[in-house]
């Protein structure tokens, strides 16, 4: 008699590389009762094209395109993403990615060995020692936009001047 899973588990972590070892938990792992969708590329398989998930995907092999998921990516030390858009809540890299704009809703976390080429839009944005990152950041998530440095610069000027013209009249 064969039973069905409700959803596949979580394949086992690499040696020295468990979540439980100094890294957060995503708290979907082979023992939990979540039922969130939970998609497995595994290392050897390579996607070309766009890749549209919900739920929890892990990359341990190669994915060459768009991708966006309703929820957190998550690339494994052989996993590498290379497109020109990501869009997840949460990404958390050991491999690497390699993308011209990456937007998460959330947190992004680059953990020792991994790494990110290309421009980030998040709400916090965690780099590791030891992990590199190659682009621009910017914090999402504030109500107010502030004007780019460049539009600003005629104010910033003036406000330098008469900083400036404070500390001359202040000298004795």
């Amino acid at each position: 008699m064969l039973r069905r899973r409700a959803r596949p588990e979580a394949p086992p972590e690499r040696p020295g590389r468990s979540e439980g070892a100094g890294r957060p938990s995503s708290g979907a792992g082979a023992g939990s009762t979540s039922s969130e969708p939970f998609t497995y590329i595994q290392r050897g398989t390579t996607i070309v094209g766009r890749l549209d998930a919900s739920g929890r995907v892990r990359v341990h092999g190669v994915v060459r395109g768009d991708v966006k998921v309703d929820g957190a990516l998550e690339v494994a030390e052989a996993g590498l993403v290379e497109g020109s858009s990501v869009e997840a809540a949460d990404v958390k890299i050991i491999g690497k990615v390699v993308v011209e704009r990456l937007v998460a809703s959330g947190k992004v976390e680059i953990w020792k060995g991994g790494e990110l080429i290309g421009d980030v839009k998040a709400t916090s944005l965690d780099i590791e020692e030891g992990a590199r990152f190659t682009g621009h950041s910017e914090m999402a998530g504030g109500s107010e936009r502030q004007e780019p440095l460049a539009a600003q610069a005629p104010d910033l000027e003036e406000a330098a001047a008469a900083l400036l013209q404070e500390a001359e009249v202040g000298r004795p």
